[in-house]
């Protein structure tokens, strides 16, 4: 678009031109050029001819010189568009200006390279021209004044659209702030059902662009769009808006406790809700709180009546004793408040891991892509978490210690903190519970920390079966399954007010509900409790094998006959496990390395009759100084919840 200060300075240019006003002159005082003698004796005639006086009036000669005879032709015609004249200019004066330099600072240049500069694929486009015609002693830095004045008229527009989207967006929907997650948003009626958007989501930017261009459009064929920067102006200050005036109000992602029971966001097209009662669940069409879906947040498939939860079984292959575990974590990912184990999936090629893993996801919390590649860093899990309900990764190799610590923090519940992209002030942080669930060939998990959060299951080896057969068959029957989850959600949610545990472990809350959903089948109390401490041992054993710490020091308890295996630094010790380090990436290189392994495999050691007890302060001894570590063969404790057996009710494989 052409500013009007821009075209008006190019037209009192044009119209003050020396040439196009020599010209004039010259025409108005010269008539035709003769040829020959003959038609000499005739230019008097010519001159006095009031036809020819009307032919070459002045009003014809301003702007339309080249109906003259034998004149030559100027750069400028009122038919040509103001944009095109000053192209015309520009490249003119590029072709002479390494001879002539002072035409870059005369005002015919800098109307026009200002004009110019108002189009911003032909700003690049002479900018580009103008490097390549100058002379090399004038810098391009002279002509940044020129391109700041088109901006500005450029930036102004930006305003004003924005301006309008602020005003569309307050007109259509009601904006409201969630301080849990500081985070804004935005619901609006599409069609007669209400959406609810995070501002500045894809989605968000997706519906405004489309609402502005047809709110523009009116009778024409086409609309026009709003640019990147009017609508990132109109995000801040509906951030703003949404934040200082707002009403404050939660906003979940997939599921919300409400009220006795809970409320699971199917995000289909229609935004249903299911809520789920101990009376039991019913399908709304208007949810009783507000859910924003993510852009990549895939729909759950409408629950229907009468399924059997044993038909999950057929698709997915879980081993028959964990297959309570595997109900209950699923159970435990449409509670929003409690803190849930990490699912982690370990089995050779061939066992169908990530088939299981996609379709325990696709009724719980389907996702553009159910299986994510593995994390490069912390931050990425972080990230996942912030705009995804559960977390997901798969074919995981190896896990860093950092990594495994998010993944703590995302099962228990907490937050992460990082500066924000251009500035030294401000920190993005993001506040996340959620359910995790990987997949992996070895078993990655090895801080201690972390083992007493899991549920493992080692999944064996199964015929192959042809996809497209089994995605058919899986499609027709999820809407069953997902009832039949629904069904047990709602019996264990009655049993849950009568559970009580004598000894809580670290997951209280997850061990809680799978009581109840076990006493529904009309298992005796504790059942579930034992299943589950039964997993957490293994858990830890697999633990062990996978960290090259625990092994070398098992290596050397198995050396020593003496009840205190050693005693001494941090330092001799590296120095002595030497013989037992492998090449395993995570194997400690330092003293402070060995110490921090140490003590997160501390707990597990303690279960295999090994305790290992490091000193608060350096001391001297045997000759060296440093932190003092004392590892010494102790009586194994036993616990009733540690050697379960198989329980004669997994002969009845129906029931699961």
């Amino acid at each position: 678009m052409v500013s009007k200060s821009s075209q008006a300075a190019l037209d009192e240019t044009l119209s003050s031109n020396e040439n196009f006003a020599t010209v004039q002159n010259d025409i108005s005082l010269a008539p035709p050029l003769a040829a020959n003698d003959s038609e000499l004796q005739n230019l008097d005639t010519i001159n006095q001819s009031p036809k020819e006086e009307k032919i070459f009036s002045e009003e014809k000669l301003d702007f339309n010189p080249a109906n003259v005879a034998n004149v030559a032709s100027l750069d400028f015609d009122e038919t040509i568009e103001p944009l095109e004249q000053a192209m015309q200019i520009l490249d003119d004066i590029f072709l002479r200006c390494k001879d002539n330099p002072s035409l870059l600072s005369g005002q015919e240049f800098k109307d026009a390279y200002a004009l110019v500069c108002e189009d911003e694929a032909l700003k690049f486009e002479y900018r580009t021209k103008l490097k390549k015609a100058k002379p090399s002693g004038v810098l391009m830095s002279s002509f940044k004044e020129l391109e700041s004045e088109s901006a500005s008229g450029s930036n102004a527009g930006n305003e004003s659209i924005a301006g309008e989207l602020i005003s569309l967006v307050m007109s259509r929907g009601e904006l409201f702030f969630d301080d849990y997650t500081d985070k804004t948003f935005v619901s609006v009626l599409i069609n007669d059902i209400e959406h609810t958007m995070a501002i500045g989501s894809k989605n968000f930017i997706d519906w405004l662009s489309y609402s502005y261009y047809q709110s523009i459009k009116g009778e024409s064929e086409f609309g026009s769009s709003a640019s990147d920067m009017a609508i990132k102006q109109a995000c801040s200050a509906l951030n703003g808006i949404a934040k200082y005036d707002g009403k404050k109000q939660r906003a979940y992602l997939r599921t919300a406790q409400h009220g006795d029971g809970y409320c699971i966001f199917l995000a289909n097209e229609k935004m249903q809700v299911v809520e789920v009662l101990p009376t039991g669940w019913r399908v709304f069409d208007k949810p009783p709180v507000k859910f924003w879906k993510s852009a990549s947040m895939q729909a759950l498939p409408v629950p229907i009546k009468g399924g059997n939860v044993s038909e999950l079984w057929q698709f997915i292959n879980v081993p028959v004793e964990d297959r309570p575990l595997v109900l209950a974590w699923m159970l435990e990912t449409f509670r929003s408040e409690f803190k849930k184990p990490v699912f982690a999936i370990t089995g050779m090629q061939g066992t169908a891991k990530s088939s299981t893993h996609d379709k325990i996801r696709q009724l719980t919390d389907p996702n553009t892509v159910n299986l994510r590649a593995a994390p490069k860093n912390r931050e990425d899990i972080f990230v996942s978490a912030g705009c995804n309900w559960m977390v997901s990764f798969e074919n995981i190799s190896h896990l860093k210690s950092d990594m495994q610590d998010a993944l703590c923090t995302l099962s228990t519940g907490g937050g992460f903190a990082s500066r924000t992209l251009y500035t030294n002030t401000e920190e993005t942080i993001i506040t996340v519970l959620r359910p995790v669930i990987i997949n992996s060939i070895p078993t990655v998990i090895t801080a201690q920390d972390l083992t007493d959060r899991v549920i493992a299951i080692e999944l064996s080896p199964i015929p192959y079966k042809e996809d497209s057969e089994l995605n058919a068959a899986w499609e027709e029957a999820k809407p069953r399954i997902f009832g039949a989850l629904l069904d047990l959600f709602v019996e264990a949610l009655v049993k849950l007010p009568e559970v009580t545990l004598k000894k809580p472990p670290r997951m209280a809350d997850f061990t809680k509900l799978g009581e109840a959903m076990m006493q529904s089948y009309g298992e005796d109390a504790g059942f579930f409790t034992d299943l589950y401490a039964n997993n957490r041992a293994k858990s830890i054993a697999k633990a062990m094998e996978s960290s090259p710490i625990a092994i070398a020091i098992c290596a050397l308890v198995e050396k020593t006959m003496s009840t205190l295996v050693y005693r001494g630094t941090i330092q001799d010790l590296l120095s002595k496990l030497s013989s037992e380090k492998s090449q395993d990436e995570s194997f400690p290189r330092s003293p402070r390395g060995l110490s921090d392994a140490l003590k997160r495999q501390a707990p597990a050691l303690l279960t295999c009759g090994i305790e290992i007890t490091i000193g608060n302060s350096p001391e001297r001894i045997n000759g060296s100084r440093g932190t003092v570590v004392e590892i010494r063969k102790v009586i194994q404790p036993t616990k009733n919840n540690v050697t379960v057996q198989s329980v004669d009710v997994y002969e009845d494989e129906e029931r699961f």
